[in-house]
């Protein structure tokens, strides 16, 4: 079910201390403008890179936040975020708005898998310190709080968990939006473990897609 390519994003905040130094002889001031220069033309090329291969530094959820009983996490609207993903007046807003994304999410990429009119199929693709227990349990809170009817939880076959849920949109249309939560990689993070546990990064990928005719 999961796709990897990754399309551009526009990042929404923005990620060098002068180091103090004896006065030089005269005589090395060229060189720091040659480095300068060369550095300034390595940062130049990494980012005509990144624009190139349609990739960006990921930018972090942020906004109104709100706690999510039963776990360390907090809830962002999703809306804007969603944005990156919409196309025309889909999802409806209505839609859109009854997501969330846990707060300090990095947005990394997001993909279409449209199949023709009417058949939205997109993803969004997210990375955050956290226990994957914890995710899942803030999106099961979360959903139901928002009437998504929770169709299903299910094992990934690359590990992990996916969440399945149902929403009819005001266009009319029924929605369905699957939560996959995967273990990145092992990070030693104690403050948000707690109790002698570890924390992970998480990956975390929000598809949103209408649910095709049953005649089609």
């Amino acid at each position: 079910m999961t796709t990897t390519s990754d399309l551009g994003l526009d990042p929404d905040e923005g990620l060098e201390t002068p180091v103090a130094r004896r006065a030089a002889p005269p005589s090395l001031r060229p060189a720091l403008v040659v480095l300068t220069c060369a550095v300034v033309l390595s940062v130049g090329g990494f980012a005509v890179a990144l624009i190139g291969s349609g990739q960006s530094a990921p930018s972090t959820v942020t906004g109104l936040a709100t706690p999510v009983p039963g776990v360390n996490l907090s809830a962002v609207n999703a809306s804007r975020v969603l944005q990156r993903i919409s196309t025309g007046d889909l999802p409806p807003r209505d839609i859109s708005e009854a997501l969330v994304v846990p707060n300090g999410a990095r947005i990394l990429s997001t993909t279409a898998q449209d199949a023709g009119v009417d058949q939205y199929d997109r993803s969004i693709y997210f990375q955050l310190d956290a226990k994957s227990t914890e995710l899942v349990q803030f999106y099961r809170t979360e959903l139901g709080r928002a009437h998504w009817t929770l169709l299903g939880t299910y094992p990934l076959a690359s590990g992990g968990t996916e969440l399945l849920a149902q929403r009819t949109g005001s266009d009319g249309y029924e929605w369905e939006v699957g939560v996959e939560v995967t273990t990145v990689s092992p990070a030693i993070s104690p403050s948000l473990a707690g109790d002698g546990q570890t924390s992970a990064a998480i990956g975390l990928r929000l598809r949103l897609f209408v649910v095709p005719d049953s005649g089609s």
